[in-house]
């Protein structure tokens, strides 16, 4: 094998030769960021009935959640949404007292 059988025979589908203006990049990424579709819509996997969503936990309470986790053997993630399940359903009043960080 030579040198000469490396060499791409085929041409990219992807090769785009209009340059992309500094805007329509930023706008681009941005779109993506929030999760729409270049026609600013909402993208929806039809097929998933969960969402991914990004926030952050203090080490204790993280700690705390994969204690309970491993007691009973249920995954953080279901617990995470058993707890915000039950709380939708139940009386807010407790919460106002609580000293969480």
């Amino acid at each position: 094998m030579s040198l000469r059988d490396l060499k791409k025979s085929t041409q990219s589908n992807n090769t785009s030769d209009a340059p992309v203006d500094l805007e329509s990049f930023i706008d681009g990424a941005q779109t993506y960021a929030f999760g729409l579709d270049s026609k600013r819509e909402p993208r929806a996997n039809k097929d998933s009935k969960t969402k991914n969503a990004t926030f952050s936990l203090t080490p204790e309470s993280l700690d705390e959640l994969m204690s309970i986790s491993k007691r009973t053997g249920i995954c953080k993630s279901r617990l995470l949404r058993l707890l915000v399940h039950d709380q939708f359903y139940s009386d807010d009043q407790w919460l106002y007292g609580q000293a969480i960080k």
